[in-house]
C-alpha cells in the first residue's frame, strides 16, 4: 500500500522548470512566439527567476511561462535588479498560479 501512495505522490510532483521548458511541445511553442535565437536566454531568465524565488517555484510551469511570455512580448527582462517586471506568486481556487506585474523602472 505504501508503494501506490509513493507513486501517485510521484506523479503529482510538479516537473522541474528546466525540464518543462525543454519539452518537445514547449520548446516549439517558445521558439514559435520568439524565435530560435532567443530561446536559451529566454530560459536562462526564466529559470533564474524561479530558483531565486521560493514562491514562484510553487506556480504552476504554464502560469510562469505564461507570465514570462508576456514580459518577453513587452521586451522587459524579469530580472528584479532591473525591475522592470516580477511574476508574482496568487492563489487561485487553491492552485498557485504566477502572474505578471509590471515594475516600476526610473
Amino acid at each position: 500500500m505504501a508503494d501506490a501512495t509513493a507513486v501517485v505522490a510521484q506523479t503529482k510532483k510538479k516537473l522541474g522548470m528546466t525540464a518543462y521548458l525543454n519539452s518537445d511541445a514547449v520548446k516549439e511553442n517558445i521558439m514559435q512566439v520568439i524565435g530560435a535565437g532567443g530561446y536559451n536566454g529566454f530560459v536562462t531568465a526564466i529559470v533564474s527567476a524561479v530558483q531565486n524565488n521560493k514562491d514562484l517555484a510553487e506556480c504552476t510551469n504554464q502560469s510562469i511561462l505564461s507570465a514570462a511570455l508576456l514580459g518577453q512580448t513587452l521586451n522587459l527582462s524579469p530580472s528584479p535588479q532591473l525591475g522592470q517586471y516580477y511574476m508574482v506568486k496568487y492563489e487561485n481556487k487553491g492552485v498557485k498560479e504566477a502572474v505578471f506585474q509590471l515594475g516600476l523602472t526610473a
